[in-house]
């Protein structure tokens, strides 16, 4: 009835689950994702090293994969109902060889690594022509969804724009088409106008708690210059959002601690088949690349659930002054 998709992954029913009881420590001496058990792990996609030949950053396979590379791009009918193979990527980028390391605790080259390695995946993937969507995420703690202790994120590649982000960019371009400027553009002059909700900036990212902010503590990163893709970046605004993460995370920990979260990399599609919106057309002026950090520090009830609502119980002003003060 919404048009949205569902994807079966039968196979992620038996992922480890490192957070569970006093198993916990015990299985951390044995992580896959740790140096010396990359034999434990799928065959390394990339690997970053630094000048000693360690790695810095791994990037493998999701061996509890929702999608598959090697799978056809096919669609049948089942009677009322439509299926369609699970194309795809799912890759795991395993963000620094400490296993108790976390954003909060990063160094700048630390983010300057991981954002290289991001870098490179989304160049590769976006070269696939039968995938016209890829999503970087994180989630960080059990409450966030997490199964793994060692600190990593994900990158899922769809053969579609997933139905929320196409309605997203459609009312974007919409908004365009009206003002002639860009939503997030306009969104972003007005809260650096306003100064009420800006945590901190440098030469060309901002971190803001965006007004109506859906989760506590929510904090988007945006650039001040308008590029609809990580790739845009040029090498000097990759130090400056290297930066920009570094600050946020270690001033939200210094708040919250050691808290669940999930993080979002919003990317401009690679392309779209099926287009009626024709959403693909001057979608660089429309759609600004942005990320946005969630805090799960609040139980999602039946409420939102129901009904896509979400309830805030900070109020994203207050949280802006207790990050802009850390």
């Amino acid at each position: 009835m919404s048009k949205n998709r569902v994807i079966i992954a039968e196979n992620r029913l038996h992922r480890p689950d490192y957070f569970s009881g006093m198993q916990a420590a015990a299985k951390a001496e044995l992580c896959p994702f740790d140096p010396g058990a990359e034999e434990l792990t799928p065959q390394t996609i990339l690997r970053l090293d630094d000048a000693s030949g360690n790695w810095r950053v791994r990037v493998i396979p999701n061996l509890y994969n929702a999608l598959s590379i090697e799978e056809p791009k096919s669609t049948e009918r089942i009677g009322f109902f439509e299926r369609q193979d699970g194309l795809g990527a799912h890759e795991v980028v395993i963000e620094h060889p400490e296993h108790e390391k976390r954003f909060g605790t990063f160094e700048h080259e630390d983010f300057l690594y991981y954002l290289k390695a991001l870098h490179h995946r989304l160049e590769d993937l976006r070269k696939d022509t039968r995938l016209e969507y890829v999503q970087i995420f994180k989630n960080s703690g059990a409450k966030a969804g997490a199964s793994m202790t060692h600190p990593h994120s994900q990158i899922i590649a769809t053969p579609f724009i997933p139905r929320r982000l196409y309605d997203e960019l459609v009312n974007q371009k919409a908004y365009h088409a009206e003002h002639g400027r860009g939503l997030l553009e306009d969104m972003l002059h007005e809260e650096m106008r306003l100064n009420e909700r800006i945590i901190y900036e440098n030469r060309s990212m901002v971190l803001l708690a965006p007004y109506a902010s859906f989760f506590p503590f929510e904090v988007w990163v945006v650039p001040k210059i308008p590029v609809s893709s990580m790739l845009e970046l040029s090498q000097a605004q990759q130090d400056d959002l290297a930066a920009a993460m570094r600050v946020l995370f270690s001033r939200m920990e210094g708040q919250l601690g050691d808290f669940p979260f999930n993080m979002a990399f919003y990317e401009r599609p690679a392309r779209c088949e099926h287009d009626p919106e024709k959403i693909m057309e001057g979608v660089e002026s429309y759609f600004r690349f942005h990320i946005r950090v969630m805090p799960r520090i609040y139980q999602l009830a039946g409420f939102e659930v129901s009904t896509g609502v979400h309830i805030n119980p900070v109020p994203p002003e207050l949280a802006a002054s207790r990050l802009k003060e850390a």
